[in-house]
């Protein structure tokens, strides 16, 4: 039962913040190997949880804002302006890094529910993404987990 609980544990930590997932299995006594595979099943579950729900999420804010639009339009209101400075820096670091460089960084630095609802938001039509982001959270798996052993 203390074994489940402590996989539990762990694969609950790498879900919402992966970079410490590895230092709370090497606490809870895990080895290399137990601590890759919980850390790997948490970071694929996670995103897998966090990019499809962000999906759904993110379409009921569409159609808010579509309804407010015409609430506004209704009303003769001027719509709101759209490209602001911040719209800008976003499409500016979308086009420049795009779901690679997400990929690459953002899973250990933001956390695996940011870098999901991320990509949801902004690379949702490219079919390439969801398996990206999995592959990262291998990859940043057993690199966290290397270098956990290490320091610990």
């Amino acid at each position: 039962m203390q074994e489940i609980l402590s996989a539990i544990t762990v694969v609950a930590t790498a879900m919402v913040k992966f970079l410490f997932a590895g230092l709370v299995s090497y606490g809870l006594g895990h080895g290399f190997v137990k601590t890759l595979l919980y850390t790997a099943l948490g970071g694929t579950a996670g995103m897998l949880v966090f990019y499809y729900s962000g999906k759904g999420l993110l379409e009921l804010f569409r159609k808010r804002y579509i309804r407010r639009v015409k609430e506004r339009a209704a009303k003769g209101l001027p719509p709101k302006r759209i490209f602001t400075r911040t719209n800008r820096l976003i499409v500016k670091v979308k086009h420049r890094y795009g779901v690679i460089g997400l990929a690459s960084f953002a899973p250990p630095t933001l956390s695996v529910p940011v870098t999901a609802i991320l990509a949801a938001k902004y690379f949702r039509h490219d079919r390439r993404t969801l398996p990206t982001l999995l592959f990262s959270v291998l990859i940043w798996s057993v690199v966290l987990s290397t270098a956990w052993s290490f320091i610990r």
